[in-house]
């Protein structure tokens, strides 16, 4: 009975002494013995012996920055811009938008179209383009575009392409000027293959003063764009630009050749004062031209009448045959004297519309 008694007490005191252990090794742990829930201390806080100064705008913002932290000058990150840095560069940009606009379209000119027609506007873009490519290289240096933006105005977010367009903009304008050329050589080739498959309704005038003299034919295609070129630096395209050009209006020559015999002078009437008139227009159009017929297609006055039955003008027509060096057949144009009316019966003595046509015609010398 008495040793029972005694394991009882050993089995309570080694019971007493394990719970005395287990409290003190997990004094911050909660222990659950049975259904019993025995709460542990809590650990006390930590002292800082470096605090951390407290931000004096008392907001969250870190006063260290962290390492995704992009200050403005740096811009070589693979984000591209930040939010600061475009709101900057664009504001920045305003004074000189039009021409950075400009910049763009005639950077992304198509041939069919050229985007720098008018010769302020190239000249705007250039200026322009120059003077914001120092405040880029200053500020912001390499800039890229902002990630995951596209606007086919001036791209607020894609300010990477601005300054490229600023670096590049005179072998941009240079670019856009030849597509002006290529749309005006263009334009031409048409007209000729027109003039072809139309040779006998225009009863074979389709030349011009030029279709005889290949530099000449370049040049003239070429003043309306010499402004263009000079603000590029050039002086004239090379000469392949008018390759193509210069084939169809060989075709278009030889066509008249073929067809000079063809032909018959049509002047029947005289009329010595216009004719006089005519001979010297054709002398200012070319020194060389020498004279082979002259006459008149109308022997009378070819009056012109409003709707209400009053005379507007009157005219007559008269043709000129004439050579050319270095051409083997004659050239065949009409020239015309015209009178505006003035009233009580009266005409004028020469209106302003008068002079040579254009037109040629290739016709044998006979």
């Amino acid at each position: 009975m008495n040793t029972h008694i005694n394991q009882s007490r050993l089995i309570h005191l080694f019971m007493a002494i394990a719970l005395v252990a287990i409290f003190a090794v997990c004094a911050t742990a909660q222990i659950r013995i049975g259904n019993v829930t025995v709460p542990g201390t809590k650990k006390p806080p930590t002292t800082n012996s470096n605090p951390t100064t407290s931000n004096p705008n008392g907001n969250k913002t870190p006063t260290t920055p962290n390492a995704n932290t992009r200050p403005t000058a740096n811009t070589n990150v693979d984000n591209g811009a930040t939010d600061e840095q475009v709101r900057a560069f664009n504001k920045d940009m305003e004074p000189y938008r039009r021409g950075i606009q400009q910049l763009m379209y005639m950077a992304r000119s198509k041939a069919s179209n050229p985007s720098c027609r008018e010769v302020k506007e190239i000249t705007k873009a250039l200026s322009d383009g120059a003077t914001f490519l120092e405040i880029i290289k200053q500020k912001y240096p390499g800039i890229e575009n902002q990630k995951g933006y596209s606007n086919e105005d001036i791209p607020y977010h894609t300010v990477g392409d601005v300054r490229r367009w600023a670096e590049n903009r005179e072998e941009i304008a240079k670019n856009c000027v030849n597509q002006l050329m290529g749309a005006k050589v263009a334009e031409q080739i048409a007209g000729t293959n027109a003039a072809i498959a139309e040779f006998d309704k225009r009863e074979g005038y389709v030349l011009g003063i030029n279709s005889f003299n290949k530099p000449a034919r370049h040049a003239e295609l070429m003043e309306k764009y010499k402004e263009h070129y000079a603000l590029v630096g050039i002086t004239m395209p090379d000469d392949s630009v008018f390759v193509e050009y210069d084939a169809v209006y060989d075709r278009l020559v030889a066509l008249a050749n073929e067809s000079a015999g063809k032909w018959v002078f049509p002047p029947t009437f005289h009329d010595a004062m216009i004719e006089a008139k005519g001979r010297g227009w054709l002398k200012d159009r070319d020194p060389k031209a020498t004279v082979v017929k002259i006459g008149m297609l109308h022997g009378d006055w070819q009056v012109n009448h409003l709707s209400n039955g009053v005379p507007s003008g009157r005219y007559k027509r008269g043709y000129v045959m004439f050579r050319l060096p270095g051409f083997q057949n004659c050239l065949v144009t009409s020239f015309a004297l015209e009178q505006n009316y003035v009233g009580g019966g009266r005409f004028n003595a020469e209106a302003i519309t008068s002079g040579m046509q254009h037109s040629l015609r290739a016709q044998t010398c006979k």
